[in-house]
């Protein structure tokens, strides 16, 4: 079995704590090891650990902290995990 790795840490817009993006980088960056990237849904703001293009397709599983914050787990390509 492959090792789990963040691809997606999901904020949602109804935190308490965010009223912008700014907001919701700062609570993302408590789970975050990096932010390759980041965008706005209408009910969130994602940020990306790293593309989706790293993991394995239909590896993606997402796992609820609370009621405002998500982490996105997915297991890495093979090539990946190679070339670091």
């Amino acid at each position: 079995m492959a090792e789990r790795v963040k691809q997606t840490i999901i904020i949602s817009k109804s935190h308490p704590l965010v009223k912008d993006r700014k907001d919701a980088e700062k609570i993302a960056r408590h789970y975050a090891d990096k932010i390759y990237t980041s965008r706005e849904t209408s009910s969130s703001y994602r940020f990306r650990q790293r593309p989706p293009s790293d993991f394995v397709e239909g590896s993606f599983k997402t796992e609820k902290i609370n009621e405002y914050i998500s982490i996105v787990w997915g297991e890495l390509k093979k090539k990946v995990l190679l070339n670091g």
